[in-house]
C-alpha cells in the first residue's frame, strides 16, 4: 500500500508538466496568522503550517474538528473515533496532549482542572468555525507555556458583509445523533455582528469494549447546547474593538474504565469571554486580548449500592496579550508584548489553588526577496520557577523553480512547560490510596529541530517533506503502582531525556479542474531505549480524492492507514485501514450532503479496552438566505 501512494505522488509531480494556465492555485497567496501572530502569506512563512479553509471544511461534513485534524500529517487524536464524550488526546509529533496549545481566534484556552489541561475542540460546531491552523514545532518563544509541541489555532467565522444573512443547518446521522445550528450575521455601518447556536443529542454507544458482545454494555450518550456572539465596532479607520462570548452546556455518559461498563455521568459548563481592541499606524500595529476561560464539572458516580458519588471540579483563567507589532525598515519587522496568565482551580475537598505567569517576549523578523529570517525569546516568569529564558530561530529560502518555487527551511526552539494545577494539587480522585498532586514537581524543557522543503507550484500542485526531532527533559506523567491490595498513584517527573525525531510528508496535485488528489505519510520513532509513544503509530498515511463531475456536485473519498499503536510495554493494537466517503450538491442556496464513515466496518481498537466507532453515517441539509 505504501509503494503505491509513493508512486502516485511522483506520477502526479510528472504530470504537472502538462497542466494549464487555468488550473492555477492561490497557494501562493494563502495568509495564516500562527507562525509569528502577524498576517503571513505561505511563501513568507518560514513554517510548514497545515490551513484548512472553510471550503475544506464544507467538504469534510459528518466529521468534527478532531477527524479532520486527525488526518494531518504528524497528528494523531487519540479517542476521536469513540463514542462522544470520551476523553480527547492530542499528540503531535509523539508528543503529550499538554504540549500541544489551543488557540480560538489567538486566544489560548485549556481546562485548569483537567488531567491534561487541554481543551476539547469537539465542542465547537464546524459551521462556527471558518479555518483551523496546525503549526507543528516548538513554539513556547511565541506562544508560552504548553507549546512544546505544537499551536492548534481555531479561527471562528466573521461577520457578513450584507446587512444581514442567516444560515440554518440541520443533520442526522448514525447513533440517533441530531445537530442543529442557526447562525445569524451582518453588518450596519461601522457595526458587525454575529449570533449562532448549535444543539446536538447523540444515543452514542458503548465507551467501554465488549470483547464478549452479549454483556449488554449501555450506550454512552451525550447532549451539548452551544451559544457565540461576536461582535465588533470601528471606532475609526484604525481602532477596532471586538467582543466575544460563547456557553456551552455538556452532558455525557461514560464508563468506568476498559472493559468497564458503568453509568457515570459528567455534567460541564463552559463560559468564555474575550474583548480584543486594536489600533493601526502607517508602519504597525498594537492590539490586546483580554479573556476570562471558566470551565465547571460535576461527576456523577456510582458508589455504594442505591448510592451516588458526586465529585466537582471547578477552574477558571484569566488572560491578557499584549502585542506590538512594528515594521523598522521595509525588511525588518519587530514583534513584541506581555503576556499574563492566572489560572485557578477549586478540587474536590482541597482549597483553591492558583499560580500566576508574567512572560515578555520579542521577534525580529527578516524579510527580503528570496531570504526570511526570525529569531524570538520569551522570560517565562512564574510565581512558583522563578524565571526562565526560551528562544527560536527559524531561517527559510525560497529558490525559483520551473515549477513555482522551492522554499527550504529549517528552526531551533527551546520550550518550557510549567506543571498545571491539577498535577500540583489534585487530590486522591476518589480512588487512589493518597493525593496524586505533587507540588515538587519540575517544569518540563524541550529542544525541537526541523528542517524541510515546500515547492509551492504556480499552477496546479504542492509537495512537502519535514525531517523533525524533539528532546524533552523532565516529563510529567501519572506513575501507578498496586501494593498490597492498595491501589496508589500520582504525577512525578520521568528522570533523564527521552528523544523523538521523524518525518513527514504531503502532496496535493489538481489533474484537472474536476479532480483533485492529496496525501500525506508520517514516520514517528522514539529514540529513547526502553520508551514507548503510548498510542502514536510508527507510520500512518492517507489519501483523498476530490471530484466535481458537474457543477454544484462533490465526491470525496478519504483512506486513512494507521499502523501498529503501542499501548504499553506488553500491548500492542493491530494497523487498520479506513474509508470514509462525502457527496454534497448545491441548489441555490439549498446544499444537501451525505457521508459515510468507515465504509467497509473495519473491526479495529483505537485505544485498549475501549470501543471505537463501526461503520456509521450522516445526512444534512443547508439554507443560506
Amino acid at each position: 500500500m505504501q509503494k503505491i501512494y509513493v508512486l502516485v505522488a511522483f506520477v502526479c509531480l510528472s504530470l504537472s508538466a502538462k497542466a494549464q494556465d487555468s488550473l492555477k492555485t492561490v497557494q501562493l497567496e494563502d495568509v495564516v496568522v500562527t507562525g509569528n501572530k502577524v498576517e503571513t502569506t505561505i511563501e513568507k512563512s518560514g513554517k510548514t503550517i497545515y490551513k484548512l479553509d472553510r471550503k475544506q471544511i464544507e467538504a469534510n461534513r459528518g466529521k468534527d474538528i478532531t477527524d479532520l485534524l486527525n488526518e494531518i500529517p504528524g497528528v494523531q487524536i487519540d479517542g476521536n473515533f469513540a463514542t462522544p464524550g470520551t476523553d480527547i488526546g492530542y499528540r503531535i509529533r509523539g508528543a503529550q496532549s499538554e504540549q500541544t496549545l489551543i488557540l480560538i481566534d489567538g486566544i489560548p484556552y485549556n481546562d485548569p482542572t483537567g488531567t491534561q489541561q487541554t481543551f476539547d475542540l469537539r465542542l465547537l460546531n464546524l459551521d462556527q468555525v471558518e479555518s483551523i491552523e496546525v503549526l507543528k514545532g516548538g513554539l513556547s518563544s511565541l506562544y508560552g507555556t504548553g507549546a512544546a509541541a505544537g499551536v492548534i489555532n481555531i479561527t471562528m467565522k466573521k461577520a457578513a458583509q450584507e446587512t444581514i444573512k442567516t444560515t440554518l443547518n440541520t443533520e442526522y446521522g448514525s447513533f440517533n445523533t441530531f445537530t442543529s445550528n442557526a447562525n445569524v450575521s451582518g453588518r450596519i455601518d461601522k457595526f458587525n455582528y454575529m449570533l449562532s447556536g448549535s444543539y446536538r443529542s447523540s444515543d452514542g454507544f458503548s465507551a467501554a469494549l465488549d470483547t464478549l458482545g452479549n454483556q449488554n454494555f449501555d450506550d454512552d450518550g451525550i447532549q451539548n447546547l452551544n451559544f457565540l456572539g461576536k461582535f465588533g465596532y470601528e471606532f475609526t479607520d484604525r481602532f477596532t474593538v471586538d467582543l466575544t462570548a460563547a456557553y456551552d452546556d455538556i452532558e455525557n455518559d461514560f464508563d468506568g474504565g476498559g472493559f468497564r461498563d458503568n453509568d457515570s455521568k459528567l455534567d460541564q459548563n463552559q463560559l468564555r469571554l474575550a474583548v480584543s481592541p486594536s489600533y493601526k499606524w502607517s508602519r504597525g500595529s498594537l492590539k490586546a486580548n483580554l479573556s476570562y476561560h471558566s470551565n465547571d464539572r460535576t461527576f456523577d458516580l456510582p458508589g455504594d449500592p442505591g448510592e451516588r458519588d458526586i465529585s466537582e471540579f471547578n477552574g477558571h483563567t484569566l488572560q491578557a496579550d499584549v502585542i506590538v507589532d512594528q515594521n523598522l525598515t521595509d525588511e525588518i519587522k519587530l514583534l513584541g508584548g506581555v503576556n499574563f496568565q492566572r489560572p485557578s482551580s477549586e478540587f474536590e475537598g482541597a482549597d483553591t489553588e492558583n499560580f500566576t505567569m508574567v512572560d515578555p517576549y520579542v521577534s525580529l523578523i527578516y524579510g527580503s526577496r528570496n531570504f526570511d529570517l526570525q529569531v524570538g525569546g520569551r522570560l517565562n516568569n512564574h510565581n512558583l520557577y522563578g524565571s526562565n529564558f526560551v528562544w527560536n530561530i527559524n531561517p527559510s529560502y525560497l529558490v525559483d523553480v520551473d515549477a513555482g518555487k522551492l522554499k527550504l527551511l529549517a528552526s531551533y526552539a527551546t520550550a518550557f512547560r510549567t506543571p498545571s494545577l491539577n498535577e500540583l494539587y489534585s487530590g486522591d480522585f476518589g480512588f487512589l490510596a493518597s493525593d496524586a498532586g505533587n507540588p515538587d514537581l519540575e517544569p518540563q524543557e524541550s529542544e525541537t529541530v526541523e528542517f524541510g522543503f515546500e515547492l509551492l507550484g504556480e499552477s496546479n500542485f504542492q509537495v512537502g517533506g519535514v525531517y523533525f526531532y524533539r528532546m524533552d527533559k523532565d516529563l510529567i506523567d501519572f506513575i501507578t503502582t498496586f501494593e498490597g491490595g492498595v491501589f496508589d498513584g500520582g504525577y512525578e517527573n520521568v528522570e533523564g531525556e527521552t528523544e523523538v525525531d521523524g518525518v513527514e510528508v504531503n502532496f496535493s496535485y489538481i489533474i484537472a479542474p474536476e479532480l483533485t488528489l492529496a496525501g500525506h505519510y508520517t514516520y514517528t520513532r522514539s529514540l529513547t531505549d526502553d520508551a514507548i509513544l503510548r498510542r502514536v503509530p510508527e507510520k500512518k498515511f492517507g489519501f483523498s480524492a476530490t471530484m466535481r463531475p458537474v457543477d454544484n456536485l462533490l465526491f470525496k473519498l478519504t483512506h486513512l492507514h494507521v499502523g501498529e499503536v503501542p499501548e504499553n510495554d506488553e500491548i500492542t493494537l493491530e494497523s487498520y485501514d479506513l474509508f470514509d466517503g462525502f457527496v454534497s450538491y448545491t441548489f441555490n442556496q439549498l446544499t444537501l450532503s451525505g457521508s459515510i464513515n468507515n465504509i467497509f466496518d473495519t473491526d479495529y481498537v483505537d485505544r485498549f479496552g475501549w470501543a471505537a466507532a463501526e461503520r456509521n453515517f450522516n445526512l444534512g441539509v443547508r439554507y443560506s438566505f
